[in-house]
């Protein structure tokens, strides 16, 4: 029987790394001023501090990781999240642009978007312009509405892991 879920934002789904949570506060590292990002958010680097992907999905920036908490407002502050690479998996809600949309059960192995909605971030099966992760596996059944999928970050699309 499908399911209509609740949209939820990016989460950790398996960590393999030898590290955990990273905590990124060396030198001028930290966050960005004004930052207003939401636990889940995907970071990257800007002009060596650490900023939320820009509102919407077009931005086309390396991510870092995905945020343990929401931001503290407090430039330079540390910043903990579990980081964007070839190990850690994540899972995600897919949407149609802002829209729901239901699972066809053929979205894996395609790459897809992020988009922001409500200050949570979810997969945009309607872009695959900025293409930013690719769904590895189904979390959700076929049928569901906003269904939650697993997904890793593409190699280039990932900051801190150099590319063969």
């Amino acid at each position: 029987m499908a399911t209509t879920r609740v949209k939820r934002t990016f989460a950790i789904y398996r960590q393999e790394g030898k590290d955990g949570a990273i905590v990124d506060k060396t030198g001028a590292v930290g966050e960005a001023a004004s930052q207003d990002y939401k636990l889940g958010a995907p970071l990257k680097y800007t002009a060596g501090t650490i900023e939320a992907l820009a509102t919407g999905g077009a931005d086309t920036g390396q991510v870092i990781g995905i945020a343990l908490k929401d931001a503290t407002e407090t430039t330079g502050a540390a910043v903990p999240y579990y980081e964007a690479n070839d190990y850690n998996l994540f899972e995600g809600t897919l949407i149609n642009d802002t829209s729901a949309y239901v699972l066809l059960g053929t979205e894996v192995g395609v790459a897809y978007s992020l988009i922001t909605a409500d200050d949570n971030w979810y997969i945009d099966v309607n872009d695959e312009t900025t293409k930013k992760v690719e769904v590895v596996g189904l979390i959700s059944d076929v049928g569901d509405t906003n269904p939650r999928v697993i997904c890793r970050f593409i190699g280039s699309m990932q900051s801190r892991v150099l590319q063969a």
